[in-house]
């Protein structure tokens, strides 16, 4: 094999890396003790499916929403939702203003329904302030909703394989899940 086609055959195998899901690891996006899971795979713990991590400390605005991906990631924002407190609108398709993560096609992570605030804005960082625990969009009080997906499916392994349940701290130090992306 000649030089060039060597190298040729090197990018290949880079680009193909590039495209590998990779798991990472996500800690709680709210630093206050009494930060908690009220929702995974089902609302409210009890009721209709949702396949995704809802965690609050039970106020609106006072709190940081932190980035959960350890590592330096990037983080898209996609804004424009006025603060809200209490939810119930269809600003971003639902979504209220939110972060995603991508990663290999089809994959990514996000977080949902934080109020804006002087840090929001697309950043590449490690756990930094995203935003406010708010409850942009359709959602019914403030929280920061977590989910990671593939090819727009939800997925549950990512927390329940941490052991995330019900009740679980969402704490900014303590593991809640292992995303793909």
């Amino acid at each position: 094999m000649n030089v060039k086609n060597m190298m040729y055959a090197a990018a290949a195998l880079v680009v193909g890396v590039a495209n590998v899901a990779v798991a990472h690891t996500a800690v709680g996006p709210i630093c206050d003790t009494v930060a908690r899971v009220g929702s995974t795979t089902y609302y409210s713990c009890s009721g209709s499916g949702h396949t995704a991590l809802d965690m609050s400390n039970q106020s609106c605005s006072e709190w940081n929403h932190r980035g959960m991906i350890q590592g330096s990631v990037y983080y898209a924002y996609y804004g424009g939702c006025a603060s809200n407190c209490s939810g119930g609108t269809t600003c971003n398709a639902g979504a209220g203003n939110y972060y995603k993560v991508t990663g290999a096609p089809g994959w990514d992570f996000a977080q949902l329904h934080l109020n804006s605030n002087a840090s929001s804005g697309s950043k590449t960082c490690d756990r930094c302030a995203l935003g406010l625990v708010g409850s942009t969009g359709n959602s019914t009080g403030a929280h920061v909703h977590a989910h990671n997906r593939k090819d727009t499916v939800r997925q549950s392994a990512w927390y329940v394989n941490a052991g995330t349940t019900c009740g679980s701290s969402a704490y900014c130090s303590n593991v809640v899940g292992y995303p793909t992306f």
